[in-house]
């Protein structure tokens, strides 16, 4: 039996993490559960989210979120699944309580599992129950609400098992890319990646597209702002900082490419409005180790 293992409480225990079946590793990061409770009754739960080049399978029990990207507002189903997104977005609640245990996929992982192009629904979704062909049936539902948070991450290490043990995936060059982008902190460049790969470059751009959802060069953006934000975030930072501009040819640059990525300038953006962003950036995660095992599979 696999004891499953709280990684991390926050003060106000809106976000837990936990880990996956060993079975697993390859594909689910980690489990996270949301547990959102209003402090007074005119409040409305936002927190802003920064791609990560990750996808996401939520599992509502009490309630269910908005997603709010730039100007459009769409609600989740009690099962969704958040495919890769490329520019910053909200969540949003309206009602009194939240509660969703989440995985966080790997970025080819619903491409494996799922054997779909995930190209076909980046910065949208798919709804969950479509995937797992009928098992997230009304019985499922009804364990999700009354069963305990362990209890429930258990059931979806089964579905999740049972999907991988029909799939059969196979590990290519593009986990193996994945790899080395992260390791580069998304500045190698696309000529110097392919070559390493052996493949073609137009080859590698479609596969890649199709596995992950997004372009190389779009995917290797996320990364390098995500490792920009745990840099900032690890001193005392100010977003206005001209050290973040080594990833960049100089601050000028830096700074006119941060407000094309947020939609505002680094002066404008203060980290500490939005906690849940801390929560959820790829250093705080710790999660960048954990590609290496899909090159060696």
């Amino acid at each position: 039996m696999v004891s499953y293992r709280l990684a991390e409480v926050t003060k106000a225990t809106m976000f837990k993490t936990f880990e996956a079946h060993p079975r697993l590793q390859d594909f689910i990061l980690f489990y996270f559960e949301l547990n959102w409770q209003k402090k007074h009754p005119n409040e409305t739960i936002k927190h802003l989210s920064l791609p990560t080049g990750c996808s996401f399978m939520g599992f509502q029990s009490i309630g269910t979120m908005q997603v709010q990207i730039e100007d459009s507002t769409y609600p989740t189903e009690t099962y969704f699944v958040n495919a890769q997104t490329t520019f910053p977005y909200y969540m949003r609640y309206a009602g009194d309580h939240l509660k969703a245990i989440v995985a966080c996929l790997k970025p080819t992982t619903l491409h494996h599992l799922f054997k779909i192009d995930v190209s076909r629904i980046v910065n949208t979704g798919v709804n969950p129950t479509t995937l797992f062909k009928g098992k997230l049936d009304n019985a499922f539902q009804t364990h999700l609400t009354s069963n305990t948070t362990p209890q429930n991450i258990q059931a979806l290490d089964t579905l999740f098992i049972q999907q991988l043990d029909t799939a059969q995936p196979r590990f290519n060059f593009i986990d193996a890319a994945i790899d080395t982008i992260i390791t580069s902190k998304g500045e190698l460049k696309l000529h110097e990646l392919v070559d390493t790969l052996g493949v073609s470059k137009r080859y590698f751009q479609k596969k890649f597209k199709e596995m992950v959802g997004i372009s190389p060069s779009t995917y290797q953006h996320i990364i390098r702002y995500n490792f920009i934000f745990s840099s900032l975030t690890a001193k005392e930072p100010s977003y206005k900082a001209t050290d973040a501009s080594f990833y960049f040819y100089d601050s000028a640059h830096y700074s006119k490419d941060f407000k094309k990525f947020w939609g505002m300038s680094p002066s404008e953006f203060n980290p500490d409005q939005h906690p849940f962003l801390k929560l959820t950036a790829i250093e705080k995660a710790a999660w960048i180790s954990s590609f290496k095992s899909l090159t060696t599979a």
